[in-house]
């Protein structure tokens, strides 16, 4: 068999495997991904996670009641714990973004303001909701 015949051959080989590999990694993220959104909700969408765990539970409308009561409870007691530190978290927060922008070109500076700001609707529309950067 000459050089070039089994050259030929080793890159067919290594295409093959590349393909194989690439396809099984998306397929792979694909499938997490839409198992995922059938598991949980979208972050921040706290009436669905919880309408969906009292449906998994197979809640009463009396039970459904007591644990929307409690869970409120949890949340005011971690907005109280957390108020006198927000603001602190916010500038943290703010820093961090401004620092990940600087490092941006003109068009990624563009498209992280955008995320940003459906993000801060996001968040406007849920206030609940504590999302990354």
């Amino acid at each position: 068999m000459d050089t070039t015949s089994r050259r030929s051959k080793q890159l067919a080989m290594m295409f093959l495997l590349g393909a194989l590999l690439v396809g099984g990694a998306l397929g792979f993220t694909v499938d997490r991904l839409m198992v995922n959104d059938r598991i949980c909700p979208p972050l921040g969408d706290q009436r669905a996670m919880r309408a969906r765990l009292a449906d998994d539970l197979s809640f009463g409308a009396a039970q459904r009641v007591w644990f929307d009561s409690i869970l409120d409870r949890r949340n005011e007691v971690l907005d109280s714990i957390a108020r006198p530190v927000k603001p602190q978290m916010d500038s943290v927060r703010n820093a961090t973004r401004a620092e990940i922008r600087r490092r941006l070109d003109p068009a990624q500076q563009a498209r992280w303001d955008q995320h940003l700001s459906e993000m801060a609707a996001r968040d406007s529309a849920n206030p609940r909701r504590r999302g990354p950067p």
